[in-house]
């Protein structure tokens, strides 16, 4: 059975990569998938064989939107940048994207929504229209419970009352790509962990992490994500700190790769010893990799797993803090504050290099990702469906 399936994505960096454990299973198992989101998604898009159409703004992109939640994030820390964020943010701009999306799927009835967790304008505009939807994890996924009741809802509520939807807004049943204790706590909110798989141009074309020669100086691959380094606001934080990852790496014998996105040059220029790329292909890279330096992005880090590669995680905003905490008390490697000194970042590199348990624990983390059962797009649709009013 061939399904039409509609993908939403919201314009943050790397977003479509978040959502391809959904669109490659949907692919090879037959189906017509167009994703829907704003203009800056339609080379990925194509890039993996989906249809594009356009739906909501780039919004993240409005240099305003940049300061403000930048600044409130060096002002106030996480926790106030993330009720910006999903409160007030997301909130604000899902009547454009919902009323894209209304338009678009009046015209072609989709069979099954699989919303971004974090695209509220997706989830309203199916409920309007009585499309089976699922919402896909981010990452943000966890955020998004811990301020629904406080902070999403009641931001929702003028906007679904516009819609004439009755009763306040509900986060929709979830797909996870990860086992779900790795980054939930405990929830009554419905969740499905499914397998993980990544873009065909993505998939590592490398020997599996089993054959790294333990004789060869280890290689230790530091990347602060792409959002951190696409906020100016945030741009003088991040390159300090590459600045003293780098420097903590001078202490150690072994080969380095700095991925660093726009600030790459900057990097560059004030470390001209170092091997300093815009972009790299992270999950071949990280099956060669002793050590990835992260921010603590979702993807990044289930990158590091399926690499078997023990991370250093200096968790920066949104999920990430959370992210390097919940990967630490796993074992698979340690996470600080992104406000660490250089003199604890070479102390916490030496603790993952030099023991054998970061790496056995991320084997064993590799195997049981692995065995997550493969996300069953008609499954999901008659799920779906049958909680469909």
């Amino acid at each position: 059975m061939a399904l039409q399936i509609a993908l939403t994505a919201e314009p943050i960096p790397s977003h479509v990569s978040a959502l391809d454990y959904v669109i490659r299973p949907a692919l090879e198992q037959g189906h017509r998938v167009s994703l829907h989101g704003p203009l800056m998604f339609r080379r990925a898009a194509l890039r993996r064989g989906v249809e594009f159409h356009r739906a909501g703004t780039s919004w993240t992109c409005d240099p305003v939107v940049q300061r403000t939640a930048s600044a409130l994030w060096a002002e106030s820390g996480n926790a106030s940048f993330n009720r910006y964020v999903f409160g007030d943010l997301l909130p604000g701009r899902a009547g454009q994207k919902a009323a894209h999306l209304l338009a678009n799927w009046t015209r072609r009835r989709p069979d099954l929504v699989v919303a971004e967790c974090s695209d509220l304008g997706a989830h309203l505009a199916a409920r309007v229209l009585g499309l089976p939807l699922v919402a896909a994890d981010n990452g943000l996924g966890p955020v998004l419970l811990h301020l629904w009741d406080t902070d999403v809802a009641p931001a929702l509520l003028p906007l679904y009352k516009q819609y004439e939807q009755d009763g306040l807004p509900v986060l929709p049943p979830l797909i996870t790509p990860a086992p779900v204790p790795w980054f939930y706590g405990s929830t009554a909110h419905p969740l499905r962990a499914v397998r993980r798989t990544v873009a065909e141009h993505r998939a590592p074309a490398v020997p599996s992490p089993e054959d790294r020669s333990p004789s060869a100086r280890p290689l230790v691959y530091v990347s602060l994500g792409t959002l951190t380094t696409a906020m100016p606001g945030l741009r003088g934080t991040v390159k300090a700190l590459y600045g003293d990852i780098l420097a903590a790496l001078q202490d150690f014998d072994c080969e380095t790769v700095v991925s660093a996105g726009a600030l790459a040059e900057r990097v560059r220029r004030s470390h001209p010893d170092a091997r300093v790329v815009e972009h790299v292909g992270q999950p071949a890279l990280l099956r060669r990799a002793g050590l990835f330096v992260t921010h603590g992005g979702r993807a990044s880090l289930l990158d590091a797993v399926q690499g078997a590669t023990p991370v250093l995680a200096l968790g920066i905003l949104a999920d990430q803090p959370d992210n390097a905490d919940a990967f630490a008390r796993l074992g698979l490697g340690r996470a600080l504050d992104v406000r660490a000194s250089r003199p604890e970042i070479a102390d916490a590199v030496r603790a993952v290099l030099d023991a054998p348990r970061p790496r056995e624990a991320m084997t064993a983390a590799r195997h049981e990702l692995a065995r997550l059962p493969a996300v069953d797009l008609v499954e999901l649709w008659s799920s779906a469906r049958s909680r469909t009013p």
